[in-house]
């Protein structure tokens, strides 16, 4: 064998014997890392899933928060806006029915029409109804003491004055119907008949000047005993105008 070959095999040795200690001490490393690479790439995958749905998560609870305080906040202003409107209905209807009472007159009422007075006493009597019913709806708002005493006053002092005046009513409509009835008789007689006239209205004057007189006087408590209730639904007005 020549000295060419032999150096030949001995580099070819020893060459061989660089790339098998390369091998073994690199490729299980370079492995290792290209596993590691792979391992932090997958966790990496799964923390960005797991922060994602957190996200997702949280994302939807806020949605639900803000879902809820709106439903709640609308349910708020539903009350308010239902107890403003039950404080203008009970406001309308008690002045409705004490304006009637106080305004009503017996001038329009004469011998050919007196018997309507009766249905005078029907549309009082429907006030009342309707006022009773817009009280008991406030009550679902306002249960306060001093609305409910002042409430109590009130309704007492209005129908103290319908009293008054249904008093009044039974009286002149007795009135009329027993001229008419006296008339009736003396159909035959116009000097008893002018008589029987005359002293109808002689008696159709007392009657109107006390009610007029107890009316006027009944009012007044009415009026007082009114407005106080007027500042009370005032200052619950602007009460729900300032919460909102």
């Amino acid at each position: 064998m020549s000295i060419e070959q032999l150096i030949y095999n001995f580099l070819t040795i020893i060459i061989s014997l660089a790339a098998f200690y390369l091998f073994k001490s690199y490729w299980p490393k370079y492995f290792e890392a290209k596993g590691t690479n792979q391992a932090t790439k997958e966790d990496i995958g799964e923390i960005t899933e797991i922060v994602e749905n957190i996200k997702s998560d949280l994302l939807k609870q806020n949605e639900l928060l803000k879902a809820q305080l709106s439903f709640q906040n609308q349910h708020r202003l539903n009350l308010k806006t239902a107890e403003r409107e039950a404080l203008f209905d009970y406001n309308k209807r008690i002045s409705a029915w004490i304006y009637s009472l106080i305004r009503f007159t017996f001038t329009p009422y004469n011998l050919d029409n007196y018997k309507d007075i009766k249905l005078m006493s029907a549309e009082l009597s429907k006030r009342q109804y309707e006022c009773d019913l817009a009280e008991a709806h406030l009550f679902l708002f306002m249960s306060e003491k001093e609305f409910i005493e002042l409430r109590r006053d009130l309704t007492l002092s209005v129908l103290e004055l319908e009293g008054i005046l249904e008093k009044s009513m039974h009286k002149i409509y007795w009135t009329y119907s027993k001229c008419e009835f006296d008339l009736e008789i003396e159909k035959n007689d116009p000097k008893k008949q002018s008589e029987i006239r005359g002293g109808l209205y002689k008696e159709l004057t007392a009657l109107t000047d006390v009610y007029r007189t107890d009316s006027i006087k009944q009012f007044e408590k009415v009026n007082r005993l009114h407005s106080k209730m007027q500042q009370l639904i005032n200052k619950r007005l602007k009460q729900l105008e300032s919460d909102e």
